[in-house]
């Protein structure tokens, strides 16, 4: 691990390396895991800080957007699609710890890793300063992505999720859709993103296709799936 080259990719220096030795180290790494020191924990404190960093700065980038194209501006930023791009531009996933069987199944190149492994930097950083800190290096890495929020409403939510759910027991969401309105079935839909027979998500949109892509959405955002037993 090339502490020194993710420090300068973050212009940030860690005080306690520790850290980012955790937020570096895949579950599947067992030496690391045994301590607990696998990068879960990280993932879900960077992931809040991401969430809290990209809305304020949405919030007053785009002063004439609503609370509806904010919530969409933002999926689109915290992605995990978009996350996994930052995190292999970055070249942290050459760095991460891992199994050598994960490794040869191409672990490195997974995008939910590659996101986790961006959120728990981000969290790593705010558990050896502080928020401040941390809101520092995110705006430092997405700023640009901020910026440009708009070119990333259209992700693929379809794909973020059915990636997330096969890398946990390898079965895909199933996607219902019918009109919302029964006396109108013509439009608008109402989605549906099921697994395991549990729903996910389920949102309201113009077309079939659409609502199910916004069911995914809300699914990822909701991330019901952290709590399956």
């Amino acid at each position: 691990m090339d502490i020194a080259l993710i420090e300068e990719s973050l212009g940030y220096v860690f005080t306690d390396k520790v850290w980012l030795q955790q937020a570096l180290t895949h579950p599947s790494y067992s030496q690391r895991r045994a301590a607990g020191l696998a990068y879960e924990r990280l993932e879900y404190l960077g992931d809040a800080v991401l969430e809290l960093v990209v809305s304020r700065e949405l919030f007053t980038q785009f002063p004439q957007s609503d609370e509806g194209e904010l919530t969409k501006l933002r999926s689109g930023i915290v992605s995990r699609q978009h996350l996994a791009g930052l995190c292999r531009e970055l070249g942290w996933c050459e760095q991460l710890n891992m199994s050598p069987q994960l490794e040869k199944t191409g672990g490195r190149t997974t995008m939910s890793i590659m996101a986790n492994t961006f959120e728990s930097v981000i969290g790593a950083v705010m558990m050896d300063s502080n928020y401040n800190a941390a809101r520092k290096v995110a705006l430092r890495l997405m700023q640009t992505s901020i910026t440009n929020a708009r070119q990333y409403m259209d992700v693929n939510y379809k794909g973020a999720l059915l990636e997330i759910l096969q890398s946990i027991d390898n079965t895909p969401p199933v996607y219902t859709v019918e009109p919302a309105d029964p006396k109108h079935p013509e439009g608008p839909f109402c989605g549906h993103a099921l697994w395991h027979g549990r729903e996910l998500g389920s949102a309201v949109a113009p077309s079939k296709h659409k609502a199910e892509m916004a069911a995914a959405a809300a699914a990822l955002q909701a991330k019901i799936w952290l709590k399956k037993a």
